[in-house]
């Protein structure tokens, strides 16, 4: 092996290891950290047991594996293993493993000691993965609790926004130059008329010409690293290609997730004498792997991300872009060997704005199965590991539902036998749910076989990248009878005692049996046609199939397999077996509630009560009671009012007068802790303060006739109400004995009365976010004696004041009523004195008194 920047580490780091159990080390690509490290380390003599090296990807723990083996000429197997997932490669003498994500964290949960292992590396740590961060934390606690003499390395390209040092403040931290040859930048952006992946593949056959006028000839005599966000993109890509370069010369070799280890090697492998490659490839190939005699990379600029949906339980399939991180990770690739050239598929001034690193998965996953780990682990709380980034809490609140529903844990998130026994399985939750109880199910229906076909299904949904055969899931059981698929099957039938000829299982199975078993999985995902809706799933989601697809037709299903993707409203069904309506209530009996309703008719205008026999939001059956009870009228009456809103009820400028009072007190006398009036806490609490008056309405007349004002009121304490009518009366008493009112106006709130605030009034009352106002209307010659315009709130609101004529008509507006006296009035008194003679019109205003009476009838005056 060459020298490499890493290497210049080892002498500190083997000092490092003699004082310290944790090390933090970021080297950047082509460092040497994933190969030269740990081959060094096996010789090292300090390190007194087995280490274990965590890789994110298959593919990548596969060929490292296969790299440093072949350095110390030996198999894989021997001094240095791996662990994935469907394959494992280690003996008795193998003292380096490189295991992936899942199977770390299953070996902590089986010997929390981890017994035998000395040092734990973490690489790649900085694309933070789901199971990585939750390796790292139960790691963190093992070492803290229970191996104090455990080391952890935890190796990233870059610290750049990782929370390490944070998490890990003891550790000690050691930093090496990277290695990558000079890597040189194209940016071909794609046009508005022609798609991207016809402009990807126009742009690669165009890199592999001698002549290409945008890739330097130097770079010519090696292969083609492409990026694309999956698979099918991938394969379109292909078909593209096949048809603009020369077969013969260039080898197509697609690189992602689901091929079989031969299928990756192949794409890994240096090209044959006189051929060159073009690797189409995921972001499989961003880190870890170096593929032999790229010199050229050329970069889509996309990702597909599934962003969890708590609402619907499913993720969201999104197109998006890369950030600066990956896009640097994704050109070093041209330059690991030899100085390459990056063609990026996007404009130079777009780079800047790309976000600068890709969200942790903890952040935008499901959480069902890492939930499941913590209580097995015996924690009741995702956040009270020691993570990098806490996860959403509504993640957490959907995953433990679930987990609750399946019966796994208890209430308070305690992990239950059967969550035990679904636990050792190693599958989804749901999966192993559905395995557990169809020993159950066979036993009670005599059905041995149920097991098997148990395994069966769970082999297929956890598969990847299956040939599309349509949305009817049994078409996809014989796939699980040979392969990884059928050791999985076997080893899942060995688990739960059982043997059956799957090949004869999957060929004969019965729709029921598939669909009964789906349903234990998959209890919220009861789906009932809707028309030409599609149909609506038990969780109200609604979901789609293809029209022509055979399931379409179906008036019940139990779907195995969704997604929501970009465009589309409803979620798009892949997997799903169908119910016969005429077992539904025998099969799915326990997933069916009654329950007794009362709604408003509203073309017969009356309420009516029917029995429901319910799966989830879904109605199986329903039938009309004659005798309804008050307590449903209540409910119903409280269900309309919420569709309806607050106008249906008997509410006058009072109401919206005292929401408005009341929004005003709490933003400026918040002192005396005011409940919310909104509309929407209203009409969201209605069971609480309206409930109780409605037990004797039965009709929306008897609705109507209520006194609502009153009822609202009683939500304020009667000392809140006086401190209210002292802050924010609702009318003031003038000099003349009048009681003139006051109409207070906020332009946030969008009820009726605090709206429409004149933007063109003297002085508001104003907040960040709100804007209020006092308005006080009252005859010009009642305000006489005035010397300033009242205030309200304890100073902090001035009133603006509408002075109006003797015949009611506005003829100023002002919340500065001194600055008026001095000014405008005197051209006010000019016009007025004409217009109404008998009425007084004094040159001193602010010291004469008030009057609401013509001069002849005012006192004192002749």
């Amino acid at each position: 092996m060459s020298q490499l920047p890493i290497q210049a580490l080892f002498e500190p780091l083997q000092q490092a290891l003699s004082t310290h159990r944790q090390i933090i080390l970021e080297a950047p690509t082509g460092a040497g950290k994933s190969t030269a490290l740990p081959l060094a380390m096996l010789s090292w003599p300090s390190i007194n047991g087995k280490i274990l090296m965590l890789e994110p990807r298959r593919v990548a723990a596969r060929s490292v594996a296969h790299f440093i083996a072949q350095s110390l000429g030996e198999k894989v197997g021997d001094s240095v293993g791996y662990r994935v997932r469907g394959d494992t490669k280690v003996s008795r003498h193998t003292r380096l493993e490189i295991v992936t994500e899942g199977i770390l964290t299953r070996m902590i949960q089986q010997d929390p000691e981890l017994n035998g292992i000395a040092v734990i590396i973490f690489d790649e740590i900085h694309e933070r993965h789901l199971p990585t961060d939750l390796g790292l934390a139960l790691t963190l606690e093992v070492q803290d609790s229970l191996r104090d003499d455990l080391t952890l390395i935890a190796m990233s390209a870059t610290l750049a926004g990782l929370p390490l040092q944070q998490l890990m403040p003891k550790a000690t931290l050691l930093v090496s130059e990277g290695r990558s040859f000079d890597v040189e930048q194209v940016y071909r952006p794609v046009t508005r008329q022609q798609p991207w992946l016809e402009h990807m593949a126009n742009v690669i056959a165009e890199s592999v010409k001698t002549d290409s006028p945008h890739v330097p000839q130097q770079y010519q005599m090696g292969s083609i690293l492409a990026f694309l966000p999956g698979k099918g993109e991938i394969n379109k890509l292909q078909r593209l290609l096949s048809q603009k370069v020369d077969t013969q010369v260039f080898l197509l070799c697609p690189l992602y997730g689901d091929l079989t280890p031969a299928e990756q090697d192949n794409a890994i492998a240096g090209a044959p004498k006189g051929k060159r490659k073009i690797v189409l490839a995921t972001n499989v190939a961003e880190s870890s792997l170096t593929i032999d005699g790229i010199t050229i990379v050329v970069d889509s600029g996309y990702k597909r991300e599934a962003s969890f949906n708590p609402r619907t339980g499913v993720s969201r399939l999104s197109l998006k872009r890369i950030s600066q991180a990956s896009a640097i990770q994704r050109a070093g690739r041209a330059g690991r060997l030899a100085p390459g050239c990056c063609v990026r598929l996007w404009a130079q001034e777009e780079q800047s704005r790309l976000s600068k690193a890709e969200a942790p998965e903890i952040s935008i996953s499901e959480l069902t199965t890492m939930a499941l780990e913590c209580a097995y682990w015996g924690e009741s709380n995702i956040e009270n590991l020691p993570l990098l980034t806490a996860p959403p809490a509504i993640h957490q609140q959907t995953a433990w539902q679930l987990l609750t529903q399946l019966e796994l844990v208890d209430a308070n998130h305690k992990i239950l036998p059967h969550g035990k026994a679904a636990y050792e399985l190693g599958c989804h939750p749901r999966l192993a749910h559905m395995l557990l109880q169809s020993t159950v199910l066979a036993k009670t229906q005599k059905q041995p076989e149920l097991v098997s076909l148990a395994c069966l299904l769970a082999a297929v949904l956890e598969a990847r990248g299956l040939p599309k055969k349509g949305v009817d899931i049994s078409q996809y059981l014989p796939l699980a009878t040979q392969g990884l698929m059928a050791a999985q099957v076997n080893k899942w039938q060995a688990s739960l005692s059982v043997s059956s000829d799957i090949k004869q299982l999957a060929r004969d199975a019965a729709s029921r049996d598939i669909s009964t078993l789906l349903a234990l999985a998959y209890p919220d995902r009861i789906a009932q046609a809707r028309g030409k809706q599609g149909f609506r799933l038990s969780n109200g989601t609604g979901v789609t199939i293809d029209i022509e697809d055979n399931m379409s037709t179906h008036e019940w299903l139990v779907v195995a397999d969704f997604q929501e993707s970009q465009g589309r409203n409803a979620g798009r069904v892949y997997l799903a077996a169908a119910i016969n309506p005429e077992h539904l209530k025998h099969d799915l009996g326990l997933l069916i509630s009654e329950h007794k309703v009362c709604e408003w008719d509203e073309a017969k205008g009356r309420f009516f009560a029917e029995k429901q026999q319910k799966i989830g939001e879904l109605i199986v059956s329903r039938s009309l009671e004659s005798n309804v009870d008050s307590d449903l009228i209540v409910q119903a009456l409280i269900s309309h009012i919420q569709s309806k809103g607050l106008s249906i009820l008997n509410l006058d400028e009072r109401f919206y007068q005292l929401q408005c009072r009341v929004k005003l007190a709490q933003l400026y006398a918040p002192e005396y802790d005011w409940p919310s009036l909104e509309s929407a806490d209203l009409l969201a609490t209605l069971s609480e303060w309206l409930a109780p008056y409605l037990v004797d309405v039965n009709s929306i007349a008897k609705l109507q006739k209520l006194d609502i004002l009153s009822q609202v009121k009683n939500l304020l304490t009667w000392s809140q109400q006086q401190t209210l009518n002292e802050l924010l009366p609702t009318h003031w008493k003038m000099a003349t004995g009048t009681s003139a009112p006051i109409h207070y106006q906020i332009d946030e709130a969008s009820d009726k009365g605090c709206e429409d605030i004149d933007q063109a009034s003297d002085e508001v009352l104003a907040s960040d976010s709100v804007r209020g106002r006092a308005l006080l209307r009252v005859r010009l010659q009642e305000a006489l004696g005035l010397s300033q315009s009242p205030l309200l709130l304890h100073g902090k609101l001035v009133v603006t004041m509408e002075l109006l004529s003797p015949a009611q008509r506005p003829i100023a507006l002002t919340a500065d009523l001194a600055s008026f006296w001095q000014g405008p009035y005197v051209e006010v008194k000019k016009e007025m004195r004409g217009r109404y003679p008998r009425h007084l019109w004094p040159d001193d205003p602010a010291n004469t008194t008030a009057t609401k009476f013509t001069k002849k009838k005012t006192p004192g005056l002749k």
